[in-house]
């Protein structure tokens, strides 16, 4: 029973492009698709595209489950911890809070596993530095990642990914404003529930590490985040 509803559900969309078919089959003289004579089967590779294309859709709009275009947007608060290593002398550290955003888009290759590309920064407005004031920290690192859920109904899902980073560091009364470039990872866990039949919300703990050359100093920053998340998939 379960079997034959499941059937009539799949074969329901492409019911009336198939009627058509049978119809202009049966019909003994048709008008040409572009205005021409009639001629037999014409009209068939054009129907029969519907049809498929009708049971395609239908397969790919299973609501509440993640497959298909895949779109995250998230924010939340975030605590880096920078190492600042000089030419000459001894490592320094500061820290302070900061914010976390994640903003990525991706497609789904294979049941429950994403790849795509996003935007994984942060921003730490006036961090801690030996007692001085080091000026803002604020890095933008992009790159591929993979994302996969161990249910495609939703729940816990893990991420991960390479990324190139650049970073502005805010002048102060210590020195001057500077930029780097360098490299990057970050990893999270994550869990979410649908509120749509495409659109989930959850929270997501993630780890990003950057690592900046071009300035002064090499700066080496991992940054702890929690993150509440908005996702289409």
């Amino acid at each position: 029973m379960v079997r034959a509803r499941a059937a009539v559900l799949v074969l329901a969309p492409i019911a009336p492009a198939g009627a058509a078919l049978m119809a202009l089959e049966q019909s003994p003289e048709r008008a040409h698709p572009f205005g021409g004579p009639g001629r037999r089967g014409g009209m068939r590779p054009l129907l029969l595209i519907l049809c498929l294309g009708g049971l395609a859709g239908t397969a790919a709009a299973e609501p509440r489950r993640h497959d298909g275009f895949y779109f995250r947007a998230g924010a939340g608060p975030a605590f880096p911890i920078a190492t600042f290593t000089p030419d000459t002398g001894g490592d320094s550290d500061a820290s302070g809070p900061g914010v976390g955003t994640e903003l990525a888009v991706g497609t789904t290759i294979r049941p429950r596993l994403v790849i795509g590309g996003g935007t994984f920064p942060m921003v730490s407005p006036a961090p801690s530095y030996d007692d001085a004031d080091p000026g803002g920290q604020h890095v933008s690192a992009t790159g591929p990642f993979v994302a996969y859920w161990l249910d495609a109904r939703g729940g816990l899902q893990v991420q991960g990914g390479l990324l190139f980073a650049a970073g502005y560091l805010d002048g102060s009364d210590t020195r001057p404003s500077q930029v780097g470039v360098g490299y990057g990872a970050m990893a999270g866990v994550g869990y979410d529930r649908f509120i749509s039949d495409q659109w989930s919300v959850g929270a997501l703990a993630r780890l990003s590490a950057y690592r900046l050359y071009g300035v002064d100093d090499t700066i080496r920053i991992a940054t702890p985040a929690l993150l509440v998340t908005f996702t289409y998939h």
